[in-house]
């Protein structure tokens, strides 16, 4: 059985090692800080194919969704998983026209999507406060969000359970080469961690560490800001999109917030203590469709950067003409991460190359740097 190095403990990198070591590969995940420190604990980790054409890529998303349910199979529960439902309305007359033209598009794809009055939307959540004026209200019952941290404990701690070692403060400086086989890793402080397989689950540092490997990787990494309420009494299940603002519920009463017009004002370096005044902004317009919400203080903020290869697609499998080296980097990470994790498994251990990926391979965007002697 092969020895394999797994870099990056976020939600993909998880999956993989979990579904490597269940295959009975002898795995080493290193994470450079903290496990589901990166991206993947900082996202509002939304579960869906809502708007993710075209049907290839829509089909991925959706083989992603029916994978969570397979993982809440195996385990026998799945605590991580919150299969709530979303909803969505938007407020001028040519937006709603593509909205309902995207519904009918999804229903054409079979998925589950339908057209609901604020009525009935309310039924669903009744403290929802729906516009005057509202057309309709999309309903997506089958997608939901993850608790990313606990999934990714829960994963990690299944691996460890089949054998797989979990290093965590273990950040890649270089990679052990011989010529251009990949033959493992070197972290920052010295230790060597030779490998028959590489994978590559670095997230929006893919770019940085594949570079050690003499790779160009083009990404287009996007920032999020997401606050955090206080626990609040307000009853809400599903995922809420509404103009300017997207709202989730983020356990014991606190509600999770982002507008993406908001955090355009914002870079990864901006603090997060105290909360940055922007975030007022969010909670406003939280406000306006949550009237209960009104008086409960916002608790936190984070600031994550998404990792998004520059087409705007996912990057699966062997990087070119660097042999041994394995790479899986997505901007879906949540909704894909289990069904990538077992895709790329299936292919390390034997071979198998599922046709779902078959247009989303590294050859495509990943290019090899000659070397300067």
């Amino acid at each position: 059985m092969p020895d394999v190095v797994v870099v990056g403990g976020g939600v993909v990198g998880a999956a993989v090692t979990y579904r490597l070591a269940t295959a009975g590969a002898r795995v080493t995940l290193l994470e450079a800080g903290q496990l589901g420190s990166g991206t993947s604990g900082m996202s509002i980790a939304w579960i869906n194919s809502n708007d993710k054409p075209p049907l290839e890529y829509h089909e991925l998303n959706t083989g992603g969704m029916a994978e969570h349910a397979t993982l809440a199979r195996e385990f026998g529960a799945a605590p991580w998983l919150h299969l709530t439902g979303h909803l969505e309305w938007v407020d001028d007359p040519a937006a709603a026209q593509q909205l309902e033209d995207k519904v009918s598009r999804l229903q054409a794809w079979g998925y589950q999507a339908e057209l609901l009055t604020p009525r009935e939307a309310r039924q669903l959540e009744p403290d929802l406060a729906i516009p005057d004026g509202t057309a309709f209200v999309a309903s997506y019952p089958a997608e939901g969000y993850v608790d990313p941290v606990l999934f990714i404990g829960v994963l990690t701690r299944a691996a460890e359970r089949a054998g797989a070692s979990v290093q965590t403060r273990a950040p890649v400086a270089s990679f052990l080469q011989q010529g251009s086989r990949i033959k493992g890793v070197v972290t920052e402080d010295g230790t060597e961690y030779a490998a028959d397989v590489v994978v590559l689950c670095a997230g929006p540092w893919t770019d940085r560490v594949a570079a050690q490997a003499g790779l160009d990787v083009p990404l287009a990494p996007a920032t999020g800001l997401f606050v955090i309420t206080a626990p609040a009494p307000i009853s809400l299940r599903a995922i809420v999109h509404a103009p300017g603002i997207t709202v989730r519920p983020d356990g014991a009463g606190r509600l999770m917030m982002r507008s993406p017009d908001v955090e355009a004002t914002v870079t990864p370096e901006t603090p997060t203590m105290p909360i940055p005044s922007e975030c007022d902004r969010i909670l406003r317009r939280a406000v306006e469709i949550l009237p209960k919400l009104d008086g409960t203080p916002l608790e936190a903020a984070r600031i994550g950067v998404r990792p998004m290869p520059r087409d705007g697609y996912p990057i699966v499998g062997w990087a070119p003409e660097r042999e041994g080296l394995y790479m899986v980097c997505t901007h879906s990470g949540v909704t894909l991460a289990p069904l990538l994790g077992r895709i790329a498994a299936r292919e390390i251990m034997d071979g198998v190359v599922d046709p779902r990926i078959t247009g989303f391979r590294p050859e495509r965007l990943v290019t090899a740097v000659p070397r300067v002697e």
